[in-house]
C-alpha cells in the first residue's frame, strides 16, 4: 500500500506542494485545486500538509453511496470516479483526517491519488517534507 508520508517538523508552509499538485492535475497554478492542503496552526505558528493517508479501511469509501470512491485492490490507493459522484459530500464528512474536500466552483471532490505512484508534490517539495512510502 502506497501513501505519502509527512514530516511535520520540516514544512515551511511555502505551499509549493499545493501549486505543483494543482498544475499536475489541472494544468492551472491554483492551490485551491490541489489534492494536498497546507493547514496552519495559528496557536503554534506552524504549518503541516494534509493529504489522503490511503487508509486500510477508508471511512470515505464506506460512506460513499454510489461507489465513486473505491480502494484499488492492487495498489491500495483510494481512487475517485467523478462520473459516479453525486456531490453529496458524505466522504468529506467521513474522513477523520480532513483530507478530502469539495471544490465549490468546480463542483468536484478533491483527494490525493498519489499521481499513479509518482507524486509531483513529493518530487518537488523543496524541504523534502513529503516522501512516498510503498
Amino acid at each position: 500500500m502506497s501513501f505519502i508520508k509527512v514530516d511535520r517538523h520540516t514544512c515551511t508552509g511555502c505551499r509549493y506542494c499545493e501549486v505543483i499538485c494543482s498544475f499536475n492535475k489541472s494544468e492551472v497554478c491554483d492551490p485551491s485545486r490541489g489534492r494536498i492542503k497546507i493547514e496552519k496552526d495559528e496557536i503554534r505558528g506552524t504549518e503541516k500538509p494534509v493529504v489522503c493517508r490511503q487508509c486500510s479501511k477508508p471511512k470515505c469509501v464506506e460512506a460513499c453511496p454510489t461507489g465513486a470512491l473505491y480502494k484499488d485492490e492492487k495498489t491500495g490507493v483510494v481512487l475517485y470516479i467523478n462520473d459516479l459522484c453525486t456531490q453529496c459530500q458524505a466522504c468529506v464528512e467521513a474522513c477523520p483526517f480532513n483530507a478530502i474536500w469539495f471544490h465549490q466552483s468546480l463542483n468536484i471532490i478533491l483527494k490525493c491519488d498519489i499521481c499513479g505512484g509518482d507524486p509531483a508534490c513529493v518530487k518537488y517539495c523543496p524541504t523534502k517534507t513529503l516522501s512516498l512510502v510503498e
